[in-house]
């Protein structure tokens, strides 16, 4: 390398580093931009609730409370009077695995978690099924207590809770449904582990 070469190379390297000492010290700084998110933002109307009832609510909420709600706000033009008649997701009875008739949600042979309120594993799925999903064309229309209500209202007609049983967060996670035992949770994740083919 001649002289001029080598003092090229020099100021090259000492501007890039500069540069990056520039950048990182830019990438430091928050020059007052953002802001830390509410709690509203980190936790919405939709958020998932976990199976065993993390992030419910304050709220509750009765059976016979909720067969004023499910008239009211005419959850039975989709569900049937009784919860059991259809066209849409029957909660009532067992698994029906039978086609849905055209234009409703799910496929014949699956097992939609709406199909038979007692086929949910844990009660806490249903309030979220509920919070998320309904009513289809309104969803977030629901307040926490209109949501615990119905719950509870179908819970009872699933012979699973009392009329006047107090359905809140406490209650949902200490509910055995009938169909606890068929959940069978996934296997630990490690390391070289094949993900989960969908058919």
């Amino acid at each position: 390398m001649t002289g001029a070469s080598t003092m090229r190379f020099s100021l090259l390297a000492a501007v890039l580093v500069l540069a990056w000492t520039g950048a990182a010290e830019a990438q430091g700084s928050t020059y007052g931009l953002g802001r830390t998110p509410t709690d509203e933002e980190l936790h919405p109307w939709d958020e998932a609730i976990g199976p065993m009832g993390e992030g419910l609510p304050p709220g509750s909420g009765t059976a016979e409370q909720g067969a004023v709600i499910y008239q009211r706000r005419r959850c039975g033009e989709c569900h049937g009077p009784t919860g059991a008649e259809g066209p849409a997701p029957r909660f009532v009875g067992p698994l029906q695995m039978e086609t849905y008739p055209a234009g409703t949600a799910g496929h014949a042979g699956q097992n939609f978690p709406g199909r038979g309120i007692s086929n949910f594993p844990f009660a806490p799925l249903i309030w979220s099924f509920i919070n998320k999903a309904m009513p289809l064309n309104q969803r977030g229309y629901l307040t926490d207590d209109e949501i615990y209500s119905l719950t509870g209202y179908l819970l009872y007609l699933n012979g699973i809770v009392g009329e006047t049983d107090l359905i809140d967060a406490r209650a949902l996670r200490e509910i055995e449904m009938p169909n606890r035992d068929g959940y069978v949770p996934p296997p630990p994740w490690k390391p070289g582990m094949r993900k989960a083919e969908v058919k």
